[in-house]
């Protein structure tokens, strides 16, 4: 008859370190995209977490692969920016195409904060772009 096996003869379980590692390795390919993101629409951190209802210091954070983003930030950022939030986390899919909406929301903002003579030009490329594609 065989005698029972020692348990404590059996090797310990892996080490968790390939795990940690693997989540680094995405929370920085995550902050990668983040911040081509955030790069892309011409924004500081500062500006950008504004945009995005939060602090520059955790976009900082999340850029560097610090922290994961939560829910309510990946909402704010695909209403933002229109953002596809798998590729974002993914970076499987295609980056989706921005909305049309999201360009009239930033010319918008554009002509608002620009001086009289800015409003003049701003009218006048989009008079312009309107009479091309009519």
């Amino acid at each position: 008859m065989d005698e029972p096996a020692d348990l404590s003869t059996l090797t310990e379980a892996p080490a968790a370190a390939p795990v940690v590692d693997a989540m680094q390795c995405c929370k920085q390919a995550i902050g990668e995209r983040l911040k081509s993101t955030r790069m892309l629409s011409g924004l500081n951190q500062r500006d950008f977490a504004s945009r995005l209802g939060t602090s520059g210091a955790y976009i900082s954070c999340v850029e560097l692969g610090h922290s994961m983003p939560g829910g309510r930030f990946l909402r704010s950022l695909h209403r933002e920016f229109d953002v596809n939030i798998n590729w974002l986390l993914t970076g499987l899919e295609k980056e989706m195409p921005p909305r049309h909406g999201f360009h009239v929301k930033v010319l918008i903002g554009d002509y608002v904060r620009a001086s009289e003579r800015g409003k003049s030009l701003v009218m006048a490329v989009a008079n312009f772009l309107v009479s091309r594609s009519g």
